[in-house]
Parts: C-alpha cells; structure tokens; sequence
C-alpha cells in the first residue's frame, strides 16, 4: 500500500465516524435534549439543597458513576429512573399533557 492509500484510508474512517456520530446525534434529538433539560433540572436542584451527586446516588440506591452520566445530559432515562429522581428530590420532571389530543 503505499502513501497516498494509506492517507485515504485514515481520512475516509475518521470522516465515516465524524458523520456517523453527527447522524446519530441528528436521529437521536428529541430526547438528547430531554434528557439535557432534565440533566440542568437536577443539577439545579442538587446545588439549591448543597446535595452532591455522590448523596443523591446513595439515595436514588445506585452508582455515582450512573448519576454521573444521568447529570450529563446524554442519558436515554427509564420511567423508573426519572421517578427516583422525582422522589428522592421531590420534583415534578414529567409533565402531565392533557391538552395534547390522543392519537
């Protein structure tokens, strides 16, 4: 192989990545930016009350490492997660949309 195939062979990966990962960002919006809101709710919280993230693991009975990544924002949340956050921190994260018709 010599230098010019080798070039684009490191060009073409590192471009399929790039797009692959920018296309996956783009499928994947809706709840990336729930979950982004939902991240700065609990942030919000967890600085209003002086509660770490390591206290609010222990209490939601899992991981630091998994609050971490539910702090990040790029976490797909189950219902039974979100409802732990709820409770634990005693806010509201799910809204109700009666007004949205049924389809």
């Amino acid at each position: 192989m010599n230098l010019n195939e080798k070039l684009a062979k490191l060009t073409t990966k590192e471009s399929t990545t790039w797009m692959e990962e920018a296309e996956w960002r783009r499928k994947n919006r809706g709840w990336l930016s729930k979950s982004a809101h939902i991240a700065l709710t609990v942030l919000g919280e967890l600085r209003r009350r002086g509660m770490t993230q390591k206290e609010l693991a222990e209490r939601m009975g899992m991981s630091a490492q998994q609050v971490n990544k539910i702090v990040k924002g790029q976490e797909n949340l189950t219902l039974e997660i979100l409802d732990k956050l709820e409770r634990v921190l005693n806010i509201q994260l799910l809204h109700d949309e009666k007004s949205l018709p049924l389809l």
